[in-house]
């Protein structure tokens, strides 16, 4: 449908298995959805926001986890999103910024590659302050080391999930500049973090986030 999307699509663009996105959707227990209907949401609807954020922090779960799952795991749910590192930077981003970013926003000119029905579905971005131009992204471990069972997972690009998170990095990089917005890219190796790459909640966080945000 011309301007809709799919929990199905959503999940394929993300390598992820569209039963275990379903799932998280129904345990986000979401007003606006009823048990028996379709998960199909107009491109951009406050809707389809609400499913972004629950297939990113899926997605993180999925690949934090994906070398020590046990058949006894909880799978993950839209829950577990204001407790993730990325939400912490952002919020220091914030704080630093004295602004409220718009979160997991997307741009219609930066597309994922196309899935196979040929639709390209727009990337998020972790945090958008439209006033500023700018746009931040949290690179967690992912970003830079492999987590061999999730990496091996194909995606709509044709490439395991590290290669097209490789790809798609890149791509906010080259094509967000090209169209007028900053991209300022915190990486988790800049915080103190433990042995599997969680940040530690600790206070320097607040003035490496400063200083790297000084100019604005």
């Amino acid at each position: 449908m011309k301007g809709m999307i799919t929990a199905v699509e959503m999940s394929q663009s993300e390598g992820i298995d569209p039963k275990d996105f379903r799932s998280a959707l129904r345990a986000a227990n979401f007003k606006w959805h009823s048990h028996n209907d379709r998960w199909v949401v107009p491109i951009g609807s406050s809707q389809h926001e609400d499913m972004l954020r629950v297939l990113s922090e899926l997605t993180k779960n999925t690949s934090q986890h994906a070398s020590t799952v046990s058949a006894g795991s909880v799978r993950p749910s839209a829950r577990q999103a204001s407790n993730s590192d990325e939400a912490w930077i952002i919020d220091l981003c914030d704080k630093a910024l004295g602004k409220k970013a718009m979160r997991q926003h997307r741009f219609p000119f930066l597309l994922g590659d196309p899935g196979s029905s040929g639709r390209r579905v727009p990337l998020p971005v972790d945090a958008y302050y439209p006033d500023l131009a700018l746009v931040i992204e949290y690179h967690e471990r992912q970003h830079t080391s492999s987590v061999t069972v999730f990496d091996k997972r194909k995606t709509v690009s044709g490439v395991g999930r590290r290669e097209q998170r490789r790809l798609y990095d890149k791509r906010r990089q080259e094509v967000l500049p090209e169209n007028g917005y900053e991209l300022i890219v915190f990486d988790y190796s800049e915080f103190k973090h433990d042995r599997s790459g969680r940040l530690i909640r600790d206070p320097d966080a607040e003035t490496i986030v400063a200083n790297r945000l000084s100019g604005f």
